[in-house]
Parts: structure tokens; C-alpha cells; sequence
């Protein structure tokens, strides 16, 4: 690759880090594709690599590889149906978690300690606690948010949320974007982030080509002059 291209792919990397990073912090992040299983994992290492490590944070699942079989030639099927199959995965493990997390305040603080004394389970029950979403009195309503760039997962988001009677919220990426319109994108969604996670009511948004685009140049030039102010310091 061009110089260029490879730059603007370290940056796409950076941005997708901090997206998933921006996500991760109001809930399960699930990467979803109609690609066949270990397409994510292949083109990222191929373009991205830097990007690998922060992959394996968070589950890949491949609609295609599960359901095929089931809907030949329906790939908004394979959507729908990995996206339901997934977020009542993630309900349903939050759901006994928040009730082990009941039963666990009549246990005496010894015992609780000893129960409980690994820390990657505490932080995972602490972390699903609060984010599932379940609904009900002093909490808060499910929500099922959807980023990509076809219409099968904006179909799917819609369906799945109506079977759980949750908000259906999805942001609709640009379809074939460049290198520069990516960059834009992940800008603006990270930013937006709190606000897409917070609102009550559903929401079905799309980002132009335009707003990418300024989004992306704005982005680079801010970035192009912390790198200049860092290197004047060091001369300095």
C-alpha cells in the first residue's frame, strides 16, 4: 500500500478502538457479519493489524456460518436471526446475574468475600449489572443498538427489539466508503456516543457523504497539528 493509504489505515484503526471503547462503556459490544466465519479477523489483519488485539476483546459471530443453512439466500435472515439469538444470549446471562447479585446481599460480608474472590467475575457481574437494561422500576429500559452499513441489520435491530420489547436504536454507515469517509464515521458515532446510548426513544439515523467527509478532514487537521506542537517541543 501507498504511504498515504497506510497512514489513513492506522487512523481508521485508532478510531475503531476508541468507538468500541465508547460502546463498550454502556453495554455488551457484539460484532455481527453476513461474512463468512473469520472474514473479520482476515481483512483486518490484512489492512488494519493494529486493530487485532482489540478484536479479541469482543465476540464475532458469523450469521452467515450459523444460519445458511436455514435460509439459503436470505442474508437479512441470517441477520435477524443471529441478532436474536445473540441479545437474549446477553439478557438472559444479565438476568441471572442480577438475581445471583440479590441473593448475594443476605450472604454475611465473610462469606460474600470468599464467594466472590475472583476479580474478572466481579467485574463482569458489576459490569452486566449495570448495563442490561431489564427494564422495570429504578431501571433502565432494554435497548438494542445496531451500527453498520447495510439494511439487513437496520431490519434486524427493528425486529428483534419488537420481540423484546425493547428501544431499537441503529445508525446507517455509508455503503462502499472511502478510507477518508470511514474515519469520518467512526469520528462522528464516537462522539455522538452518549447520546445515541442515552436517549429513550427509538432511533433510525444515517451519515452522509458529506459529513464523513468533513468530519474525517477536520479530524486529520486537528490531528496533523498535535504532531506538529509534539515535535516542536521536542526541538525544543
Amino acid at each position: 500500500l501507498l504511504l498515504q493509504y497506510q497512514n489513513l489505515f492506522k487512523e481508521i484503526s485508532r478510531c475503531a478502538e476508541k468507538c468500541l471503547e465508547a460502546a463498550s462503556k454502556f453495554g455488551e459490544v457484539l460484532i455481527i457479519t453476513n461474512s463468512d466465519d473469520g472474514w473479520v479477523r482476515y481483512s483486518a489483519e490484512k489492512y488494519i493489524p493494529h486493530i487485532l488485539p482489540i478484536l479479541d476483546k469482543y465476540r464475532i459471530v458469523s450469521a452467515r456460518t450459523r444460519y445458511e443453512s436455514y435460509y439459503p439466500n436470505q442474508p437479512l435472515c441470517w441477520k435477524a436471526a443471529a441478532f436474536a439469538h445473540e441479545v437474549n444470549e446477553v439478557y438472559s446471562y444479565c438476568a441471572k446475574a442480577a438475581s445471583a447479585n440479590v441473593s448475594m446481599d443476605s450472604i454475611d460480608v465473610d462469606d460474600k468475600v470468599s464467594t466472590v474472590s475472583d476479580g474478572s467475575f466481579d467485574t463482569a457481574l458489576t459490569s452486566m449489572s449495570e448495563d442490561s437494561l431489564m427494564g422495570g422500576e429504578g431501571q433502565q429500559q432494554r435497548q438494542v443498538i445496531s451500527f453498520g452499513d447495510s439494511m439487513e441489520e437496520r431490519t434486524s435491530v427493528k425486529i428483534v427489539a419488537t420481540q423484546l420489547n425493547a428501544t431499537a436504536k441503529s445508525v446507517m454507515f455509508l455503503q462502499s466508503p472511502s478510507p477518508a469517509q470511514i474515519i469520518g464515521e467512526l469520528v462522528m458515532l464516537t462522539s455522538s456516543m452518549t447520546y445515541l446510548c442515552t436517549q429513550k426513544q427509538d432511533l433510525d439515523l444515517e451519515i452522509g457523504r458529506g459529513q464523513a467527509e468533513k468530519t474525517c478532514e477536520r479530524y486529520l487537521n486537528a490531528r496533523n497539528g498535535s504532531a506538529v506542537r509534539i515535535q516542536q517541543g521536542k526541538k525544543a
